[in-house]
Order: structure tokens, then sequence, then C-alpha cells
């Protein structure tokens, strides 16, 4: 039996967070092949955002472990790239979907605490807890049939279920790490949802820092963030982010700034707290920046950890799912569900950010961004058409 484990201070054997690794995990010991399939519920893949690539890299996993995992696009964004080529992430499609109602089997859904409710109506349910329920979306207590695994001890002792901790490494070490030897100086902070979700206002300490943010023009890629830490001194985070373990990973020590959204950290009991200060203390922030090169070492070990907590949610999960599909069979309509359901959710995230537009800033600022979408989707039926017409004259 093959087991992961951590080689001084190389690789592990088994690294989940190594891309490009599709070989089988070769463990039957562990992972004998399961009987329903998994469908993991998740915004599109965005490498910026840990929530929602620790969601991909599960079903990554699931599939490595010899399991049949696909990942549902929620909500659906046409046009947009939705996963990572370098994953093995399938996406669940309607044929996919008929084809398990055929053989009568009931798939295992995974949401996120993002979701509320059951949206794809299946009988078995996983609520992988990400951050802490209701914090930034999705429900503050979940049904008493579902199946409740945290990302982190914190998370599960949250959820109610303190057992069921799976903690996917997805912190990439080749590109957040010390690289060679520099002088630093400045800092650098994050605030997004802490400013944009909650209207927090930022404070004094940050006030001459590099502000890091996502998905914005101007926004720095992983590459970037990594440089910025290696030549920092500090870097502050106003809420929980994976970005405060990559920045430790770089030897750039981090500082979390307590807040009424920030009052514990998400993986206290995974990661420890070498590397890390709570509040700006001068004395909490020398004892992080001692402690600063004992992070990696620690994160490393938890690689080997992950495909024991994986053997245990597949065993759990697996288990309920033949008793669902022994009693209530696969689940109704859900080939509509797994078409229309995530279309239904886009038209209402666009209703709601067309309304938010419209109280903040008018009638005007909405019409202005209708028409840029307009435009859009204009020049993207251009783009298909150019297609079509170019494939049409080739084969003449």
């Amino acid at each position: 039996m093959m087991r992961d484990t951590v080689c001084g201070d190389g690789p592990p054997l088994f690294d989940p967070i190594r891309l490009e690794d599709r070989t089988p995990v070769n463990d039957d010991a562990r992972f004998q092949r399961g009987k329903n399939p998994y469908y993991i519920v998740t915004p599109r893949f965005v490498r910026t955002s840990a929530g929602i690539k620790a969601l991909h890299l599960l079903c990554h996993c699931l599939n490595r472990a010899g399991q049949e995992a696909y990942v549902l696009i929620y909500p659906d964004w046409p046009g947009e790239q939705s996963t990572s080529p370098s994953l093995l992430t399938p996406e669940v499609t309607p044929e996919v979907a008929r084809r398990h109602v055929s053989r009568g089997l009931s798939p295992i859904v995974v949401y996120p605490e993002i979701y509320p409710g059951n949206p794809l109506r299946c009988h078995t349910i996983v609520r992988y807890l990400l951050n802490f329920p209701g914090h930034i979306a999705g429900d503050s207590t979940f049904a008493a049939e579902e199946i409740v695994f945290g990302y982190s001890d914190v998370l599960a002792v949250a959820g109610g279920m303190p057992e069921n901790v799976l903690f996917i490494p997805a912190s990439d070490i080749s590109i957040f790490n010390p690289g060679a030897p520099r002088v630093r100086s400045g800092s650098c902070f994050w605030a997004m949802k802490y400013r944009m979700l909650h209207g927090g206002e930022l404070l004094p300490v940050t006030a001459n820092s590099v502000e890091i943010t996502r998905d914005m023009p101007d926004s720095q890629n992983p590459a970037e963030i990594a440089e910025l830490f290696r030549s920092s001194e500090l870097f502050y985070t106003y809420e929980n982010t994976a970005l405060a373990l990559e920045a430790a990973l770089c030897l750039c020590p981090t500082v979390f700034i307590p807040n009424p959204w920030l009052t514990e950290t998400i993986a206290a009991k995974e990661l420890g707290t070498d590397g890390f200060a709570w509040g700006d203390d001068p004395a909490e922030i020398a004892r992080a920046k001692a402690t600063v090169h004992l992070a990696r070492r620690r994160y490393l070990a938890t690689y080997a950890r992950f495909w024991d907590q994986l053997s245990v949610f597949v065993s759990m999960t697996q288990l309920r799912a033949a008793q669902d599909a022994a009693s209530k069979g696969a689940p109704r309509k859900l080939i509509w569900t797994v078409r229309w359901r995530p279309k239904v959710e886009l038209f209402l995230v666009k209703w709601r950010s067309a309304g938010i537009v419209l109280v903040r800033d008018g009638p005007g600022a909405l019409w202005r961004k209708s028409g840029r979408w307009a435009a859009r989707q204009t020049r993207k039926m251009q783009r298909r058409l150019e297609t079509i017409v170019s494939r049409t004259l080739r084969r003449v």
C-alpha cells in the first residue's frame, strides 16, 4: 500500500497541488472504488481563490483516488473558462446525469457553504465549509441529514461535526517559496471582502502598504504576489485568506488585524502560529518573524494527512449514498436540474447585480452597464460567426 510521506524538505510522493500530477493514488486499502458518483458544485475555476481552487482540487483528487467525480459550475457562465486544463475535473452534463439515473445511482452532491439549500434536489448532500457558515453567503445552519465537513478543525467545529476535517493543501509551493535571499522593505495587505462585502475601514497601520487585489484590471497574478511577498517585511490581512500562508511560505510574516469579521484564524490547528502574528503588538510581530521559517515544514506535513482525511470522506459519503440509493433510488428531475439550475442561478445573479447598481448608482449607471454587456455579447456573436464561416470555407 502506497503512503504519502514528506521526505525531509523535498516534495511528498503524492502532492495534491501539483496540478500536472494525474497519476492514480493506487491505494486500494484506503480508496476502494465507489459506486455512486460525486458532483462538486462550485464557481468556475479561479486560481486566485483558495476556496474555489480547493473545490476543484477535491474533484481532481477524488478522480485520482479511483472515484467518479465531476464539477458542476454554478452559476453557469457561458463563454468563460470554467475549469483548469491541468486538473482532472470533468463537468457534469445532462448526458452524464442521464447515465447515472439509468443505473439507479444516487450522486453525492458537495456544496460549499455559500450555496443555500439543495438546488439539485439530490438525496446525499455534503456541505463542505470553506469559511464560517453564513459569513459570506448561504445558510448559517444545515439540515440534519446533511454530512458536514470543514476545511479545517475550526470550521468542522463550527459546522457541528468536529471529527469531519478535510484540509486540502491549495497553496502552490512551486510559486510561493523564499527564492534567493534579498533585502526586504515595506509591507503589503489584503482587505477585499473586508471592504467590499462588509464596508470596513482601513486602519493607519496599512496606510503606506501595497494593496493586493484580485479580479480587477490591475490585480496581481500569483507570481507577482509571490515576488511582492519575497520583497516585503510584513503582510497584513483584515480577513482569513490563503495569502496568509503563502506570505509565510515566502518568509514574509503575516499580521492578522482583528476586527468584527476576523475573530479567529481558520486553520489554527493545521498550520499553527509559526510566522503568524495576531494583532500588531511589537512582541507578537517579533515572534512571527522569529518563527516564519518553520511555516513551510508545518504546511508540508498536511499533504500526508490529506489523503487519510480523504479516505474517511469517501468511506462516509459512499456508505450514505448506498443507503440513499437503496431506499430512495435516483433523484427525480436530476437531468433537469443539472441542465437548468445553473442557468437560472446566473439569471438571478445578474438580476441581483442590476438591482444593486440601480439602487446604489441610479438608472443611468444601469443603462450604461447594460450597454457594455450588449456590446460584449455582440462581439462574442461576431467571433462565433467568423469561426463558423472560416470552418465552412475550409470544408469547401
